[in-house]
């Protein structure tokens, strides 16, 4: 093979791969680009090596718009049945729609492995920007096999933007959890709250842990600790609420409020209080984190104590970063905090002032 000549910004050329096989162009053109034509196996085998030697991806977007396709946003989550992941797929589906673009949406199903393979796929296809939405710690550490699909992405195609942990050079949208645990702190304590318990997710998943300590931040500052045997590590599920509440029964424990922080989490675990014989909130409170828009109770949705973390606009977010090459910071609005029935108010009543 020769010696390759890339363009002055470092992106392979059809022209190269022609080159390095010594073969023309056309005939490199009709093995990358799928002609029916048919092309001699020796002639095939030395485009491909070539193509592989020097990086070239073949630009499936450009013949899509050649016949009058619009751009394409692309959206890898981890499992779109996951209401976390749902949240953020509609937000960023309806931004790409406004700014008058397709949205791709792949799906992981919770193989985290795949990441790397869909990536990689998404590089010969080219879509304008790359939105990667995750859970798990750290996304793609510098050297990984991801992060230099997503580099190699980001220098063919267009940007990418993660949603999750941050990981240079690549642009991330946080999910503000640390403020939301804060802010239900500050509200359980504003309700007369002193003795809580919290039933914690995975503490492999960043977002768990930011609200297990921005919780615990928001008790400190009303002068209140949250012991580590006071936290019950279990899985975001609603099968890990079943068993920290076991757990916590086992101990014969008797917190004023169990704080959970998925609402999933918030669910299971008032199944199997109420299966006990507790009644909630009269024997103890709870409150849950996410927002979850139905109980699998059949209770009123609106009942359970939780914090609205704004999903869907960091799908918005990140999809509005991604296409905008100047975009450097990606602000959020705070997260709600939805006070119900599960939390009732439990400071002293006022004494009533008497005429004399």
């Amino acid at each position: 093979m020769t010696p390759v000549s890339n363009e002055p910004n470092g992106t392979p050329r059809l022209a190269d791969v022609a080159r390095a096989a010594g073969v023309s162009q056309s005939t490199a053109s009709r093995v990358l680009n799928g002609s029916a034509r048919q092309v001699a196996d020796e002639y095939r085998v030395r485009v491909l090596a070539a193509a592989e030697q020097v990086g070239y991806t073949t630009n499936l977007a450009a013949q899509a718009m050649a016949r009058g396709h619009y751009p394409a946003v692309a959206l890898v989550v981890g499992d779109i049945r996951d209401q976390f992941f749902a949240r953020i797929a509609f937000g960023a589906m309806r931004e790409a729609s406004r700014r008058g673009y397709i949205l791709n949406l792949l799906s992981t199903e919770g193989d985290e492995s795949r990441e790397r393979d869909l990536v990689q796929d998404l590089r010969r296809q080219r879509p304008e920007a790359l939105v990667l939405a995750r859970k798990r710690d750290t996304t793609a550490r510098a050297g990984s096999r991801l992060m230099e699909q997503l580099i190699g992405f980001q220098r063919e195609s267009g940007r990418v933007v993660i949603v999750g942990e941050p990981s240079e050079p690549v642009l991330a949208v946080r999910p503000p959890d640390f403020d939301g645990g804060k802010a239900l702190a500050g509200a359980l304590l504003e309700l007369g709250y002193r003795d809580f318990v919290v039933f914690l997710g995975d503490n492999s998943i960043p977002s768990e842990r930011d609200r297990l300590d921005g919780f615990r931040v928001g008790l400190s500052t009303g002068g209140v600790a949250l012991p580590d045997s006071h936290v019950y590590l279990t899985s975001p599920s609603a099968a890990g609420g079943i068993a920290a509440a076991t757990d916590y029964l086992a101990d014969r424990s008797k917190a004023e409020v169990i704080v959970c922080t998925e609402d999933d989490i918030a669910w299971g675990a008032i199944q199997r209080l109420r299966g006990s014989g507790l009644e909630i909130p009269g024997d103890v409170a709870i409150a849950g984190y996410g927002r979850r828009r139905s109980s699998p109770l059949g209770d009123d949705a609106d009942w359970l104590t939780t914090v609205r973390s704004p999903l869907e606009e960091m799908g918005a977010v990140a999809v509005s970063a991604a296409l905008d090459p100047l975009a450097s910071d990606v602000p959020l609005p705070a997260p709600e905090v939805h006070l119900g029935g599960s939390t009732p108010d439990r400071t002293p009543p006022r004494a009533s002032r008497r005429k004399r």
